[in-house]
């Protein structure tokens, strides 16, 4: 891989700089402005079929003989790699192709300031000007195949296309003007392109490499390289940022010095298929973290994006997507605003139909009938639901009611309910068939009925107060007080029998009331209250004898 970096200095101490970063950096001759095409001979080839093919005159085939050291001008050695100058090959006007576009952009073209609805397979030329809106991504690839990606709320224009007849190479400028750019640069086998980003505060020259460039409203300008080297020149200070390396560059100040980019979040816990959208996605911590992007693509070249947001947090959100296959790449932002490296994570949504909202009973809803009546909402273009009722939260088998085929949203299973925890929930199914996903399960208990007092009786004889024998394991709690809001309780025992034996007390009214619990230990409401009368105690033989003696006295 070799670099160029373009300065606004003088020609010769641009060329100076040049030729230093590229000898401390790669070891290899520098190529300056005299760069090079390098044609492997195949067999049948000779100077002249390849000079008028490639080369601007046929005159240039002597030259080609002597920078080669050929021996033999008419015996080609196939696989040799022949020296070829850019500059003496064919040129002429090139172009660039918009390969991908989501959301809208518009066009200003070279020849006038009209704008223009952008559209996939569209050519730009040199001069014309690209403009995403917010939400909208396009991606524009150049003769040599290179590409880049102008995200959303950016400003690119093409400043300089010249391709070099059929080599497949060109040399191409391009001005970021806002907004931002993921750039992948001319494959190794086109070793003589060129690619120059310019931003309002940097330049930057790379062949053979991807990175990411911003140029941003307070003219700062970000550059994170993430493979390959990119040479960066900003305010008379000219720098190259290494692989896994980003600097901030400024209009009135020398750059940052290049700093390590952060690693990739930990996507290891992230599920492979979600069920509903929008879906919560959160993050491990990363160090050094101040924000995080979440890009989504439909597949894993990324030339286009159905999402770009940045989030304060690790907790990050995946959008309302259409079912299907995406892949998801987020990175860290740190506290110089540089994003980090990427991860990756393909991830299938599989939620329509919609699941309907579940209506009654609600959650944790406590029920004292053995017969209970469900009910969900009706989502847009659906007629048919399947409905689960299980007393298990996994919705184990046996289920005590798997409805598949239901075409209301009312519906009252012929089973009597004994006391306990019951999960219930509901799917769609669409007109094809499709049952999507279940709606969240939902918990309710189902009580012991509360008592019926109405053939309660005392025995009046004994103060034994009794009430109906409840199911099987279960207790009761009873309570007596002198107020009908049992602020002060008199009794308050828990009880394994259905009776309860009066202790003496006074004679008046008193209010007694009984809960039930069930064999799980969950104690129901209590029932109403009844109303006990205590008698006071039959009057004494002698209380009738004495006051009569007493009275005879006094009359006496």
């Amino acid at each position: 891989m070799k670099l160029l970096v373009r300065t606004h200095y003088s020609s010769s101490l641009r060329h100076t700089t040049v030729l230093l970063l590229t000898l401390l950096l790669f070891h290899q001759p520098a190529v300056g402005m005299d760069r090079e095409w390098l044609y492997t001979v195949e067999d049948g080839d000779n100077l002249w079929t390849l000079s008028k093919e490639h080369l601007k005159s046929m005159r240039y085939w002597k030259k080609l003989v002597v920078l080669n050291n050929i021996e033999e001008p008419y015996r080609l050695q196939p696989g040799t790699a022949l020296r070829i100058p850019v500059e003496w090959l064919k040129s002429g006007s090139s172009v660039a192709t918009i390969v991908e576009l989501t959301g809208e952009a518009t066009i200003a073209g070279h020849t006038s300031d009209q704008l223009v609805p952008a559209q996939k397979g569209m050519l730009l030329w040199e001069g014309d000007t690209i403009k995403t809106v917010s939400g909208s991504n396009a991606t524009l690839q150049f003769t040599d195949g290179s590409r880049i990606l102008v995200q959303a709320e950016s400003e690119l224009k093409v400043e300089k296309l010249v391709g070099y007849g059929s080599t497949g190479m060109a040399d191409t400028k391009v001005r970021l003007k806002s907004g931002r750019t993921h750039n992948k640069v001319i494959p190794k086998t086109k070793q003589g392109s060129r690619f120059e980003i310019s931003t309002p505060s940097a330049i930057a020259a790379v062949r053979g490499t991807e990175y990411r460039i911003s140029a941003e409203e307070n003219g700062e300008s970000r550059t994170e390289v993430l493979t390959g080297a990119v040479g960066v020149d900003s305010s008379g200070s000219s720098q190259v940022v290494p692989e896994g390396f980003g600097t901030v560059s400024y209009r009135d100040r020398k750059p940052l010095e290049p700093v390590r980019l952060l690693p990739p979040p930990d996507l290891s816990g992230a599920p492979k298929t979600i069920y509903r959208v929008p879906f919560s996605l959160d993050l491990l911590p990363l160090e050094g973290a101040s924000q995080f992007r979440l890009q989504i693509a439909p597949d894993d070249t990324f030339i286009t994006l159905l999402f770009d947001s940045t989030f304060p947090t690790s907790n990050i959100w995946v959008p309302d997507l259409p079912d299907n296959t995406y892949f998801l790449r987020v990175s860290g932002i740190d506290d110089n605003g540089l994003e980090g490296l990427y991860s990756f994570h393909p991830l299938s949504i599989e939620a329509r139909p919609l699941p309907p909202l579940q209506i009654q009973p609600p959650a944790k809803a406590v029920l004292d009938q053995p017969r209970v009546t469900f009910q969900w909402s009706k989502p847009q273009d659906v007629t048919h639901y399947r409905f689960q009722l299980s007393g298990s939260s996994q919705f184990e088998q046996p289920l005590i009611a798997d409805e598949t085929d239901l075409d209301t949203t009312i519906v009252t299973p012929d089973h009597e309910l004994k006391p306990g925890v019951y999960h219930w929930r509901v799917a769609s199914v669409s007109s094809e068939g499709k049952v999507g996903p279940f709606s969240d399960p939902q918990e309710f208990r189902r009580t012991p009925a509360q008592p019926d007092m109405s053939g309660a009786e005392m025995d009046t004889g004994e103060l034994v107060f009794r009430w109906q024998q409840g199911e099987p394991e279960q207790t009761f709690r009873f309570q007596m007080s002198r107020d009908l809001n049992f602020s002060e309780l008199l009794i308050d025992e828990e009880l394994t029998d259905s009776f309860y034996s009066l202790k003496q007390f006074d004679y008046g009214s008193y209010y007694i009331r009984i809960a039930i619990t069930g064999a799980d230990g969950y104690r129901g409401p209590f029932g109403p209250y009844q109303t006990v009368e205590i008698p006071p105690p039959p009057p004494h033989p002698l209380s009738f004898i004495i006051p009569a003696i007493i009275t005879l006295i006094v009359i006496l």
